[in-house]
């Protein structure tokens, strides 16, 4: 089953794609969580929740360290440098982590199908 329908143009595929990862839709929203695409050419993607700002860097995650787990619905990921920037609201602080995780908020199929769509035609890692 193809990600995206054969007249979808590829930016539309790709935000559909991480839409989906990120909020288990392709809009991107749900009640508590908004996802957008801050640099698509860096694949920087930002997801707000109340209270808190994450920046993930799609280019810096490893692909093979992405893991489903379907007991704690939950994707984890890492890679060499920061893949995720995590701000609190009224805090001047922000984390950076080579490692991150998020919620599986969608079928897990679909997920994978959307993963393997961003990380072979859109994020490629970087070489090294």
């Amino acid at each position: 089953m193809a990600w995206a329908v054969p007249a979808m143009a590829g930016d539309d595929a790709f935000r559909q794609a991480v839409n989906y990862v990120f909020s288990g839709n392709v809009d991107g929203k749900t009640p508590q969580l908004a996802t957008s695409i801050v640099d698509e050419s860096r694949c920087i993607i930002s997801v707000e929740t109340p209270g808190n700002s994450f920046l993930y860097y799609l280019k810096e995650i490893r692909p093979g360290s992405i893991t489903i787990d379907e007991h704690t619905g939950k994707i984890s990921f890492e890679g060499d440098s920061t893949v995720v920037e995590h701000t609190f609201e009224q805090l001047p602080k922000v984390d950076r982590d080579n490692k991150g995780s998020i919620t599986l908020r969608g079928d897990i199929e679909r997920t994978r199908n959307a993963l393997k769509l961003i990380f072979s035609k859109y994020c490629v890692p970087k070489a090294g």
